[in-house]
């Protein structure tokens, strides 16, 4: 009887579980049909961006629109389960996972993890997707770059490096896969004892040539590798900022990247390449985040058929203990202590009825 009150409370837990990872996967799928959707949307709106009879008022009402649906992903991404927790942070659940920095670029500040439910003795099953794989790893048409302050600078800095520009993406291919690392030194390295950094790469340390030790002047870009880097603000001596060469972009960078194009390129003249580029660009990354989404929705949809047959082997197990159960406790126990002495009655009169045949002999018969 204990067995079976074990047994049975274990599985009550298992489909408790179960519920909740339920109700889990099927808001990660809604939130993914909807963003799927949004993404669509966004396409549509940059096939038309690419017709030649545009107007720049036609663009600036494309990039409108764009810029809203942007808006609209990011709250999708930010999306709460009803515990509190944040949908797409992996196990970071208790904080906002896409956030805009202080230069005005998306982070992503949640991890790689995905939490999982015990839906029985031996399996475990995921109930999210970490929003980098989803959202930030996405394979891009041609190599980017990711800027970010190294997280060991020390407090009371107002640096902010803004997402760099590319210039010459010959040169950006050149140096990837690698990156750069601006360094604010000491200020008595100056001459006139103000402000300046030096550019290392980042694999070697090795100072990049006519960038050391080089005056900083807020808001002048730095030329380097095709890159335009932009450092705004006040940094302090011992600042650091890395720049990382990069086979993927974030859906969000190329959205971002798809507004700012349509409302500065011209897209006529001499820009036009650049912004049949873009087009071009935007389309390939914006197939590869729908990608993407569709291939961890195929795995949700695996996800809830291993938990649907789970489910009904938990029903069934409990349906037999419960009905061995109902058998146990139902017994009329004066009854089974009558039909036991009966029994036992026959057992011991068959027993010596055997003794007594087994010391027959041709002898005794005769």
């Amino acid at each position: 009887m204990e067995r079976l009150n074990r047994e049975l409370a274990s599985r009550a837990q298992y489909q408790k579980n179960i519920d909740l990872a339920e109700s889990e996967l099927r808001l990660e799928e809604s939130s993914l049909e909807q963003a799927g959707n949004l993404l669509q949307r966004v396409r549509e709106l940059t096939v038309q961006a690419g017709n030649p009879i545009n107007t720049p008022e036609d663009r600036a009402f494309i990039a409108a629109e764009v810029e809203t649906r942007l808006d609209e992903l990011m709250q999708l991404m930010n999306t709460k389960l009803a515990s509190g927790d944040y949908l797409f942070g992996g196990n970071v659940g208790g904080r906002e996972p896409f956030v805009r920095d202080a230069s005005g670029a998306i982070r992503y500040q949640g991890d790689e993890g995905q939490r999982a439910v015990q839906i029985d003795g031996s399996i475990r099953l995921p109930v999210n997707d970490s929003g980098k794989r989803l959202f930030v790893d996405v394979p891009a048409a041609r190599t980017t770059v990711v800027a970010s302050a190294h997280p060991n600078n020390p407090p009371g800095g107002t640096g902010v490096l803004a997402q760099p520009a590319v210039e010459d993406q010959d040169a950006l291919e050149a140096l990837h896969p690698g990156g750069l690392i601006i360094e604010f030194r000491p200020l008595e390295e100056d001459p006139g004892g103000l402000p300046n950094f030096t550019v290392r790469r980042l694999g070697d340390q090795r100072v990049v040539e006519g960038l050391e030790n080089v005056r900083f002047e807020p808001g002048q870009p730095i030329s380097v590798a095709g890159m335009a880097l932009t450092v705004e603000g006040s940094p302090r001596p011992g600042d650091r900022f890395v720049v990382e060469t990069s086979d993927e972009q974030g859906v969000l960078d190329t959205i971002g990247n798809l507004v700012e194009g349509l409302r500065s390129l011209p897209g006529t003249g001499e820009d036009d390449d650049a912004y049949q580029q873009l087009i071009g660009d935007s389309l390939t990354n914006l197939d590869n985040a729908m990608s993407n989404i569709l291939e961890v929705r195929s795995e949700i949809g695996a996800r809830m058929n291993v938990m649907d047959s789970v489910r009904s082997l938990h029903d069934q197990v409990t349906l037999l203990s419960t009905e061995a159960k109902s058998e146990i406790e139902d017994v009329d126990f004066a009854k089974a202590i009558s039909d036991l002495n009966f029994q036992t009655l026959v057992l011991e009169a068959a027993q010596q009825s055997f003794v007594r045949v087994s010391r027959l002999s041709l002898f005794d018969a005769i």
